[in-house]
């Protein structure tokens, strides 16, 4: 899947595009590559008793997330862990993550 990153001008006023591959669904997570402006990110995101996670074993961090929609406070969330650029295209392809299956 090809997904928009940087509609809301966020990182300047280029848009520009990443692609997320889906290795697994379920009915309680993701797990995907996604790669965005030759960053690549191993992702595993879901739902668990206390809400919303993200975890990225290739950069070594973990954190919660709000709804996978809300790509300012997710941003905030990601923003001591990534650049803002990478920043932009992990929160974008979380939401676009909900285009596989919405009961997440």
């Amino acid at each position: 899947m090809i997904y928009v990153c940087n509609e809301d001008h966020i990182c300047g006023s280029r848009i520009w595009y990443g692609e997320i591959s889906l290795l697994v669904r379920s009915a309680f997570h993701y797990e995907a590559i996604v790669s965005s402006r030759g960053t690549y990110f191993h992702v595993i995101a879901g739902r668990y008793r206390n809400g919303n996670f993200l975890c990225v074993p290739n950069h070594n961090f973990g954190c919660e997330l709000s709804q996978f929609t809300d790509t300012l406070w997710n941003a905030e969330k990601l923003r001591r862990y990534l650049n803002a650029t990478d920043t932009e295209s992990l929160v974008c392809a979380i939401r676009a993550l909900t285009k596989f299956n919405e009961d997440i």
